[in-house]
């Protein structure tokens, strides 16, 4: 935050001072010619720095051109009485090329530290921060020019580059090592390239060089409006600082009452294009009411929404880059395209003066227009690159950690798989003969031998290679109860399940079956490939035993794995969800106490025991019904893990696909780890129940089997 304050300090004193001394000594004719000539110094210094960062980290070459930046300004002090124009000419290329690259470096070492999830938190703070630096800065300058000149705020400002060195060096000698995602191991490629290859930073470029050139188009008119109204000099300064001062307090109402609740109910594309919307219409106004004091509301409100909303989002979009082609990537975009953008509009302005000179600022109003229009449109196709950014970055990161997390990520391969093995119809070792000699009719003598309660008997019949007779299944169904052989019996059924898909979904459907019956048979559906199995889940999803809700979803995903041709209704399941997650803690944390019985376990159920819990587990399944499957799988691998990056990806990841009232229900779930029910006995987690004043999931009846069994009697 120190480090913001003084970097925007700086760069708002900076400008001020800027464009007082250029308009003083100088003509403002000779804008647009620098404008031009500021493009050009940019361009050389980004590819200078874009070797420099590659081969130095920004580490070490940050706080190096902090320093250099500072060295300048005393230079440019000294040589202010004996060459003026020189001097303003120099400083006003100073400021405006190296500038915006040092606040490049240092947005590129703060989306280095944080993960992407944290990142959204803090830059809206770090950017809040760094406007308290900007007005206080903006009414030193203001004080400093008043009692010494205005030439005496560059020591000033080569105060604040050394402290702002001091600071970047701190902040950089604290990024985790671990953020920059191991990828320096890969070949270099160079940012132009980066940019061209990528049309997720291609319209990043877009967005920055369009709307950079409305910006500069009306800047011009608004700054030869100010010198129309208040002259050059003192007199001009004062009016820019205290410009700058009242832009920069709005600036910092509007970041802390605003910009988080922008960033959630616009999106990031939206509020990254917050600035060309106030280019937009105050432009279109300008047309209509010409004159200073539009011109003045449409600039103030670009460089507020500039330095509020924009900044917040903008800076976002950089975070599940990978490091290595962020940095190559990060200042051409910034500055390179931003100063194109300045060049774009100094020769638009001279068009317009040269083509046009009765009617250049209608001229110049409509340019602007039709630029912020093209930024727009590019702000808004940045959504979905950002999602599919962070989906590569869970990939990417995931792939980095999984050997090095074994002991905090026991059997993960096996947790996802399991659900395509579950379904795998294995061989029943057993007889395939006849089951024994008996005069009476075979099918008879199956039925007499699968009502029995021999388990021997009904293994030799539920383990026969070639299956069971279709009349055999209403036989069979009941004794999924039955925990001795409620495996082979699940199998059995799997052999013949798509053939009678019509008899287990009365039977799954049936609320006087027994539970235990209809969350093995969710889970004989695996084997299917018909739509006619899927639609049968799909209402079991209503089920109110949790353990049966849970087993058909997880059919559902097999199912799909099989045929993903098969069709799941996207607004169902989110209902479903929706409804999965509007429940207390004590509901989401006692499902797997209340509904589990012995001899069920898989791969799954001893992940989640100890890492996520059966709610959340079931949660993820479903949406990886509706969603892309692997982000969603990558996600839920990510809140496990300790890897602080890849756990903020994820929850990034889930903030930008998930529906807002699934977010705002499911998020408290998220971000605290559910405390381990282990230890807690069947009373303690019946009473929490029923403290809740949540819907509880269990009918008087089950309540009265369990009381049956010795289970609390104050029940």
């Amino acid at each position: 935050m120190l480090c913001a304050a003084t970097v925007t300090a700086q760069f708002v004193a900076g400008k001020a001072l800027r464009d007082t001394l250029f308009l003083t000594s100088l003509d403002v004719t000779a804008l647009p010619a620098m404008l031009v000539a500021t493009s050009v110094v940019s361009l050389l210094l980004v590819v200078l720095h874009g070797r420099l960062a590659t081969q130095v980290g920004p580490a070490r070459l940050v706080p190096a051109l902090f320093l250099a930046s500072g060295l300048l300004y005393v230079i440019e002090w000294a040589a202010r009485p004996l060459v003026p124009g020189a001097s303003a000419i120099i400083l006003y290329l100073h400021v405006s090329a190296a500038g915006p690259l040092l606040a490049s470096g240092f947005w590129l070492i703060a989306s280095e530290r944080f993960d992407p999830h944290t990142a959204r938190r803090r830059f809206g703070q770090l950017a809040g921060v760094g406007t308290v630096g900007g007005l206080i800065s903006a009414v030193a300058a203001e004080r400093t020019a008043v009692w010494f000149g205005a030439p005496s705020i560059l020591p000033l400002l080569a105060a604040w580059q050394c402290l702002s060195a001091v600071l970047a060096h701190r902040l950089a000698a604290g990024t985790s090592s671990a953020s920059a995602d191991a990828d320096s191991a890969q070949p270099a490629r160079s940012g132009i390239r980066v940019i061209a290859q990528t049309p997720y930073l291609r319209n990043l470029a877009a967005l920055v060089l369009l709307g950079t050139t409305g910006a500069a188009l009306v800047d011009y008119l608004f700054k030869v409006q100010a010198v129309t109204a208040f002259g050059r000099g003192d007199q001009l300064l004062r009016f820019f600082a205290l410009y700058y001062a009242g832009t920069s307090v709005v600036t910092f109402v509007l970041q802390t009452s605003s910009a988080h609740l922008a960033l959630e109910r616009m999106g990031l594309g939206a509020t990254a294009s917050t600035p060309s919307i106030a280019v937009l219409i105050g432009s279109a106004v300008s047309l209509v009411v010409p004159g200073f004091g539009s011109l003045l509301i449409t600039r103030g409100g670009e460089s507020i929404l500039r330095s509020s909303l924009f900044r917040a989002g903008y800076e976002l979009f950089y975070t599940p880059i990978p490091a290595a082609e962020k940095r190559a990537a990060k200042s051409i975009i910034d500055v390179a395209f931003d100063r194109l953008g300045d060049g774009a509009a100094g020769a638009l302005v001279r068009a317009a003066l040269l083509l046009l000179p009765g009617a250049h600022v209608p001229a110049i109003l409509l340019a602007a227009l039709a630029c912020s229009l093209g930024a727009i449109l590019a702000a808004s196709r940045l959504n979905r690159g950002y999602v599919r950014s962070l989906r590569n970055s869970l990939a990417r990161r995931s792939r980095l950690v999984g050997g090095a997390e074994t002991v905090d990520d026991p059997g993960w391969a096996s947790v996802w798989s399991a659900l395509r093995r579950e379904a795998d119809v294995p061989h029943m070792a057993g007889p395939s003969g006849p089951v024994a000699e008996s005069p009476v009719d075979p099918l008879m003598a199956d039925i007499a031998n699968l009502r029995s309660r021999d388990r021997a008997r009904l293994i030799r019949v539920l383990g026969r290679d070639d299956g069971i007779a279709p009349e055999l299944v209403p036989h069979v169904i009941p004794l999924l109860a039955w925990d001795a052989v409620a495996e082979p019996a699940t199998f059995a059924l799997q052999k013949v399940a798509e053939e009678h898909v019509g008899q287990f979904t009365d039977a799954l459907l049936d609320p006087n079956r027994d539970f235990a019956v209809r969350r093995r048979l969710a889970r004989a559906f695996a084997v299917c490939v018909s739509q006619r199995a899927v639609d049968a889940l799909l209402l079991a999803f209503d089920d109110l035993r949790f353990a049966v809700r849970r087993e058909a979803a997880r059919s559902v995903v097999a199912i799909l794995e099989r045929n993903p041709l098969l069709h799941v209704s996207r607004e169902r399941v989110l209902a479903v969800v929706l409804k999965e997650v509007t429940v207390g803690r004590p509901v989401w944390e006692g499902r797997r106490l209340l509904d589990d019985g012995p001899g069920i376990d898989s791969p799954l159920d001893a992940f989640v025991r100890d890492r996520a819990g059966e709610s959340l587990a079931h949660v993820f399944t479903l949406l990886s019904l509706v969603l892309p499957r692997e982000p969603i799988r990558l996600a839920f691998r990510g809140l496990q893990t300790n890897d602080q990056h890849l756990h903020g990806t994820a929850l990034e990841y889930l903030d930008s696909v998930l529906p807002q009232q699934i977010r705002q229900r499911l998020w408290p779930f998220l971000d605290a780890r559910p405390a381990s029910i282990a230890t807690r006995n069947r009373q303690e987690a019946l009473v929490a129940l029923l403290r809740s004043n949540q819907s509880i999931e269990i009918n008087l009846e089950e309540l009265r089997q369990r009381a049956s069994l010795g289970e609390p009697a104050a029940l």
